[in-house]
């Protein structure tokens, strides 16, 4: 009874510590978090070849099934007087920075969002401009960090980050 009573005693104990570090191993990031630092770097400005095209109001979305994040934004752009405002989504690569410790979206790439039929003529006035900007202005779109685990104080180890996991409401990396 007493070597059964132990067993017990140590599966128990096994157990609990298999799972105080496997919630060590991982730390999740709310998409209110992701927003907060996100709106932190909004709105940004580019000027290329005579062109402005400013960038602002990012919203998240986080695709479970693809394993990705989008930022969709408002974009307005200017040339020679005229502007259109274009909504638009940014997509890039989801990185972790060991050694700043910020998950990062970079190489980004530009896309117009599905047009709607009020947008309809304002894309037909403005294609050749809103061309341009994507063959031009997104080579020159800045990383956006999306969290800096240092503002949140959390001990990761750098050197042991396995990966990401993307959930609906939150974003975990695996270390």
């Amino acid at each position: 009874m007493r070597i059964t009573f132990t067993g017990i005693a140590i599966l128990v104990s096994l157990s609990c510590s298999a799972f105080a570090v496997e919630q060590h191993n991982k730390h999740r990031v709310s998409v209110r978090q992701i927003s907060h630092q996100l709106n932190q770097q909004f709105p940004f400005t580019l000027d290329f070849n005579g062109i402005k095209a400013a960038f602002e109001d990012p919203k998240i979305v986080l695709d479970v099934l693809e394993q990705n994040i989008e930022i969709e934004v408002s974009m307005f752009a200017q040339s020679q007087g005229a502007w259109v405002k274009v909504p638009c989504k940014l997509t890039g690569h989801l990185t972790f920075d060991p050694i700043d410790k910020h998950l990062i979206l970079d190489n980004l790439l530009f896309d117009k969002l599905k047009e709607t039929d009020d947008d309809k003529s304002l894309f037909a006035e403005s294609s050749q401009l809103i061309t341009f900007i994507q063959q031009t202005i997104v080579n020159h779109l800045p990383d956006l960090t999306l969290v800096d685990f240092n503002l949140l104080n959390t001990p990761l180890t750098p050197e042991a980050t396995k990966g990401l996991l993307i959930q609906p409401r939150h974003v975990q990396l695996i270390f």
